[in-house]
């Protein structure tokens, strides 16, 4: 007698900026489930947050369409789909990226239906998602990091410019960076060299979220590490590093250009490898994230690692260093989402 299948329900698209990649990654996903053991009922995410039907998902993911189409009820999503999720799913994957899916509002949303999902629950979802906040919290825990400023929208817009330029020209040093706090992808993120960039690189940064960050710009390798929760352990990657065919590794690099390099393992010393290793553990338990993580390091000229921040729910597309890193280490993407797949339902036991 066959086993029985794990009804699990994918979620994807979503409202924020990152709405191409979490649909790309979606498609990799649905490819590497092993069909013998799970029902997978895929389920879109309009831009402007309306849940598509079955039907309607799943020719999306079929498909090649980077979008999701609005629709026109004004419904977020319908009493049947509702009661679809809480009578048959038994797991949810909610393969959203940025806000609105990675910022703990989906996780609630679950939570309220009494849904098991995969990844991180509400909290530290809000504290990955929001880089101003993980800063912090690094910063009590002694996490090593660049320096780095906060800025709101209602100071920046009110602010001398000049001045407020002068403010970070000396606090950070030029040329540093400006990222939107709740996003992700390297999105809204760009270097500023001088006035004129500082200007267009905040207007920018703002129009993605109320709240950036500045940091120091520092002459570093860019590495990434990924992090597995199971039952008895946390299993850190192996180190990679990422050598961009940009100034710096932003959205055209990680998924438009694919020039950009993408070295697993990493070629660095045991010693920073171990160090890498473990701060990913240190970052991972500082914000309290369950399940699966991505970590983003800068190596310096003397050896210095420092955390970037971390990814809650990392991508998973063909480029994605998350199922790269546990692949090198002999685990292929069918085995990953399984492990990912058996530590949620552990959890919800």
């Amino acid at each position: 007698m066959a086993a029985k299948k794990l009804k699990l329900a994918l979620l994807f698209g979503g409202r924020s900026a990152e709405h191409e990649v979490a649909i790309l990654s979606a498609r990799s996903i649905i490819q590497a489930l092993d069909k013998n053991k799970y029902d997978i009922y895929p389920l879109a995410i309009s831009r402007t947050g309306k849940f598509l039907s079955l039907a309607e998902s799943k020719n999306i993911l079929q498909g090649k369409q980077k979008n999701i189409p609005d629709l026109s009820r004004k419904s977020i999503i319908t009493a049947q789909l509702i009661e679809f999720l809480t009578t048959e799913i038994e797991l949810v994957f909610p393969v959203l990226h940025g806000p609105y899916g990675e910022d703990g509002k989906i996780q609630g949303f679950l939570d309220t239906l009494n849904l098991n999902y995969i990844g991180c629950q509400v909290e530290a979802s809000v504290l990955g998602m929001d880089k101003a906040i993980m800063k912090k919290i690094f910063a009590y825990h002694k996490i090593p990091q660049a320096k780095f400023s906060i800025l709101e929208k209602n100071y920046f817009d009110s602010a001398d410019l000049e001045k407020l330029y002068q403010k970070y020209q000396m606090k950070l040093g030029m040329p540093c960076f400006v990222k939107p706090a709740n996003m992700g992808s390297s999105i809204g993120i760009n270097k500023i060299n001088g006035f004129a960039s500082f200007k267009s690189a905040l207007k920018d940064a703002f129009t993605y979220d109320q709240k950036v960050i500045l940091e120091s710009y520092i002459e570093a390798r860019e590495v990434e590490s990924a992090v597995l929760e199971t039952a008895d352990q946390l299993v850190v990657s192996a180190a990679g590093e990422i050598i961009s065919d940009h100034d710096f590794y932003d959205y055209q690099a990680k998924y438009k250009s694919g020039n950009s390099k993408l070295l697993i393992p990493a070629p660095i010393s045991a010693s920073v490898q171990s160090k890498i290793k473990q701060l990913s553990r240190q970052a991972f338990k500082a914000i309290g994230a369950r399940g699966i993580s991505r970590l983003d390091f800068f190596i310096t000229e003397k050896k210095e690692v420092l955390v970037n921040e971390i990814n809650t729910m990392p991508g998973f597309t063909e480029f994605s260093m998350y199922p790269l890193l546990f692949k090198e280490a002999g685990l292929e993407y069918s085995q990953l989402l399984d492990k990912l797949i058996t530590m949620a339902m552990a959890a919800d036991n």
